[in-house]
Order: C-alpha cells, then structure tokens, then sequence
C-alpha cells in the first residue's frame, strides 16, 4: 500500500512540474523587457526555454518512476512474499536436518 501511495504522490509531482513547464514555455514576454534585457546580454526567451525543458525531463521522470511504482506494487510485494517463504523453508529445513 505504502509503495501505490508513493508511486501516486511521485505522478502527481511530475504531472504539476510537467503544467509548471508547460506554463514557463508559453510565457509572453514584453518586447521592451526583451530588448532591455538583450543589451546586457541575457536571453530571457532561452533561459525560460531551458528551464521548462528541465522542469519537463525531472516531471517525466517522476512520472516514470512513480507509475512504475503504482503499477510495479503488487508484483514487487509478491516477489517479496516468495523470498519470505523460500526462507520460511529453509530454516524448516535446516530445523529438521539438525533433529533427525
């Protein structure tokens, strides 16, 4: 259960950082604050750009892994019931080579 919470906090994350990027993308800038801002050298359209590109990547990656946890949950907490058991085995096993 701890791990679909987990997984479902972590696509919630990605998909607000994903609208956060997509916002910064679609940003309007003044004309007037561009050409300000380009005489002492600094590209406010790219650095939006660059920036909603890396908010996009870290959302998509959250996203990734935290759907693979949601879907991936159960599968991963029955692989872990089966190690449990083969160990639940074999200290049986151990228990009753040593007594007889």
């Amino acid at each position: 259960m701890w791990l679909e919470l987990l997984g479902g906090l972590l696509v919630v994350l990605g998909a607000l950082l994903a609208w956060l990027a997509f916002t910064l993308a679609n940003q309007t800038i003044d004309p007037n604050l561009e050409k300000n801002l380009l005489r002492v050298r600094v590209d406010l359209i790219g650095l939006l750009e660059g920036m909603a590109r890396h908010l996009a990547q870290a959302g998509a990656w959250l996203a990734g892994v935290g759907a693979v946890l949601f879907f991936g949950a159960a599968y991963l907490v029955l692989f872990f019931r089966v190690v449990l058991g083969l160990a639940a085995l074999f200290a049986l096993g151990v228990w009753a080579w040593l007594v007889f």
